[in-house]
C-alpha cells in the first residue's frame, strides 16, 4: 500500500550531496540577502584558475559528456526522450554549418557582446556551454525569456520569438523546460561572480550591479520549476576540478531565495484547497476553477516523472505509477505557483 506524507515548505532543497570541499562555504553560513551575495562573491572569485577560450574544447569532454559519451547540448537534447541528433566530441566541432546537427560550438549563455568579449567572463566554463552552432547563431545575443509568438523553433523545442515575459517586450530565446533551471542558476552565478563588473555590461538581463527586475523574476520562476539535476551537480564538480570555483546555487539552491527573494515564485497556499492520496493516486483540489495550469512531478534527482496540462477544472488526479521515494510537485500558471515535497512510501 502506498500513502503520502506531505510537508509544506517555501522552496526545494535537493537532498543529494555534491563533492563540496570541506569548509568551502563556511564564510557564507548564516548570512542572507546582499550580505550572503557578497560572501559568495568573495568565495567564488578567490583562487580561480581561468582557462583560455581554446581550452574550452578540451574541457567539454569532462564537463558536458552524456552517459553515452556524446556531447550534452541543451539546445538539442531531449531528457527522457530521443534527441533529433547528437554530437561526437572533437569530430563534430564547428566549423561551418548550414543547419541544425552540423556541429557544436561554444555558447556564451550571457552573450559575449554584453561584456565586450572581456576576460575572464569570455571563457568561464560555468556559462560557456557546448551547443549546436546553428541554434547558437539563431539565438544570437538575445536574452532568455518566455516566447509568446515563435518565429523559429529548434528540433528539440527551443524557441525564438517575441517576448511574453512581463517587463520585457523585445525578442527572446526560450530553452525547453528541462534546462530552464540550468540557465537560471548560471545567471545567478554570473550576477554573483561578476557583481563588481556587471554595472558596465550591456544586455537587458542586467541592470546596475545585479539582474534586471524582469530577468530576476523570470529566473526565480525557472529556478523553482526546474530543480537542480544530477547533470548540474556533476558538471559543478567537474568545473571545480578545472577552474577551482563552484556555482553555489547548484550546491545550495535555497540561497537563490535567500538573496533575491521569492517575489515571482512565492508559494500561493490559497491556490490549493487540499491535497490527499488514495492507494493509487495523488488528488489535488483547488479553491477555484483554473485555466492553463501546468503540472509537473519531479524525482528528487530532478527527473521529470509526470507532466500534464489542466484547463477549466478544480481537481487534479495523478496516478501513482512510480516507485517509492521523494518527489517534488509543482503546479503553476501565470498568476500562481504551488510547490510541494511529497514522500511516497
Amino acid at each position: 500500500m502506498k500513502y503520502l506524507l506531505v510537508t509544506f515548505f517555501s522552496f526545494i532543497t535537493i537532498l543529494v550531496f555534491s563533492q563540496i570541499p570541506n569548509g568551502y562555504y563556511d564564510n557564507a553560513e548564516g548570512k542572507y540577502g546582499q550580505e550572503l551575495r557578497v560572501a559568495l562573491y568573495n568565495i567564488i572569485k578567490t583562487n580561480v584558475t581561468s582557462i583560455s577560450y581554446s581550452e574550452l574544447w578540451d574541457a567539454y569532454p569532462r564537463t558536458d559528456k552524456k552517459s553515452n559519451g556524446k556531447v550534452w547540448d541543451i539546445y538539442s537534447d531531449i531528457p527522457n526522450g530521443t534527441p533529433p541528433y547528437e554530437f561526437t566530441f572533437i569530430t563534430d566541432q564547428c566549423g561551418n554549418y548550414s543547419g541544425e546537427g552540423d556541429c557544436y560550438n561554444r555558447e556564451h549563455t550571457v552573450p559575449a557582446s554584453w561584456f565586450n568579449d572581456a576576460s575572464p567572463m569570455y571563457s568561464d566554463l560555468f556559462h560557456v556551454l557546448p551547443t549546436d552552432g546553428y541554434v547558437n547563431n539563431r539565438r544570437s545575443n538575445y536574452p532568455y525569456g518566455k516566447v509568446g509568438n515563435a518565429s523559429w523553433t529548434s528540433l528539440n523545442g527551443s524557441k525564438l520569438g517575441s517576448s511574453a515575459t512581463s517587463g520585457y517586450s523585445g525578442t527572446v530565446f526560450e530553452p525547453i523546460d528541462s534546462f530552464k533551471g540550468d540557465i537560471a542558476r548560471i545567471y545567478f552565478y554570473m550576477s554573483t561572480r561578476y557583481m563588481d563588473k556587471i554595472a558596465n555590461w550591456d544586455g537587458a538581463s542586467f541592470q546596475n550591479s545585479d539582474l534586471s527586475s524582469w530577468a530576476k523574476n523570470l529566473f526565480l520562476q525557472w529556478h523553482q520549476l526546474d530543480p537542480v539535476s544530477s547533470k548540474e551537480r556533476k558538471r559543478n564538480d567537474s568545473v571545480y576540478v578545472i577552474q577551482h570555483n563552484r556555482n553555489p546555487f547548484v550546491d545550495h539552491p535555497e540561497w537563490v531565495n535567500d538573496i533575491w527573494g521569492p517575489t515571482a515564485t512565492i508559494n500561493n497556499y490559497d491556490f490549493v484547497a487540499y491535497l490527499y492520496t488514495t492507494n493509487d493516486a495523488i488528488n489535488v483540489n483547488f479553491v477555484n476553477t483554473f485555466d492553463n495550469l501546468t503540472i509537473k512531478l519531479f524525482s528528487i534527482q530532478g527527473q521529470l516523472i509526470y507532466d500534464a496540462a489542466l484547463n477549466n477544472s478544480n481537481n487534479l488526479i495523478i496516478p501513482i505509477t512510480f516507485n517509492q521515494g521523494v518527489y517534488i510537485l509543482t503546479i503553476y500558471n501565470d498568476q500562481n505557483i504551488y510547490t510541494e515535497k511529497i514522500v511516497i512510501e
